[in-house]
């Protein structure tokens, strides 16, 4: 596929946003978003060629599901024992549910938290299993996003090899821009503020704001590098934790602003 650096900033900004809706989902409508969430997936080539590319599944859906459900809490969903059984088989026992319309909550969830509340029942699913195929993708573009480089006028040929995306530049030049210089003291203070806020997050989003922190930081060094910076931001952005953290990144966010 033929990809730029801004049209991946944007698929990743959609894809943030989508799945924010779905983590904030209320039970009556999660059935419904979670299909959007998917046919969202299902309509980005460069996340489903991923997805497809680890294509491991081996397990009986149906069957797991039929166990889970009737368990009554006892049992959850496996996800799987290698990054690539993780991706393909959390989306394909996520497009099961929705295709059969399973009531998520009064079943699938219960295992997943121990209130009776269906509401966190549902925050528990999302956390421990729905966030596992979030996250990878979340990383995968990532990756892209640091792979491809600054330019954003150039084209890339984005395709997916054994789980990884092979990265094919066109023979556009390269034009130097001039960039406003920052305060790197006052970077480094905003940057550890982030990530000292960050503490009070869950070990996976600590991880995640850490490995944000240092795109920012390859983006900022010499000459500015946007799509780098923009991508950790973006990140960052993605993260529900406290207000402390929320106001450390917008502080972040408006240092930065001249450099993107």
């Amino acid at each position: 596929m033929i990809l730029s650096s801004k049209e991946l900033r944007k698929i990743l900004y959609d894809f943030n946003s989508i799945s924010n809706r779905l983590l904030q989902a209320a039970v009556d409508d999660y059935t419904g978003v979670l299909g959007k969430f998917l046919k969202y997936i299902e309509d980005t080539p460069i996340i489903m060629d991923y997805i497809n590319d680890c294509e491991t599944c081996s397990m009986n859906i149906q069957e797991e599901v039929k166990q889970v459900q009737s368990s009554y809490g006892e049992l959850i969903l496996p996800t799987g024992d290698t990054d690539e059984e993780e991706i393909f088989n959390v989306y394909a026992i996520l497009k099961y549910l929705v295709d059969t319309n399973n009531p998520i909550c009064n079943g699938i969830a219960i295992g997943y938290s121990s209130s009776r509340d269906y509401q966190s029942k549902i925050k528990g699913f999302n956390e421990r299993f729905v966030m596992v195929l979030i996250r990878h993708i979340e990383r995968y573009l990532t990756k892209i996003g640091i792979d491809m480089g600054i330019d954003e006028k150039a084209i890339y040929n984005v395709s997916v090899q054994n789980g990884q995306a092979i990265i094919a530049t066109d023979n556009s030049v390269v034009t130097a821009e001039n960039y406003i210089g920052i305060n790197v003291n006052e970077l480094r203070e905003l940057l550890d503020n982030v990530l000292k806020q960050a503490k009070a997050l869950s070990s996976e989003d600590q991880e995640h704001v850490a490995e944000s922190i240092e795109v920012i930081e390859e983006g900022t060094k010499d000459n500015p590098k946007r799509s780098l910076i923009k991508t950790g931001l973006s990140v960052l952005q993605a993260i529900k934790g406290t207000a402390e953290f929320a106001i450390a990144v917008t502080e972040l966010m408006k240092f930065l602003q001249p450099l993107i």
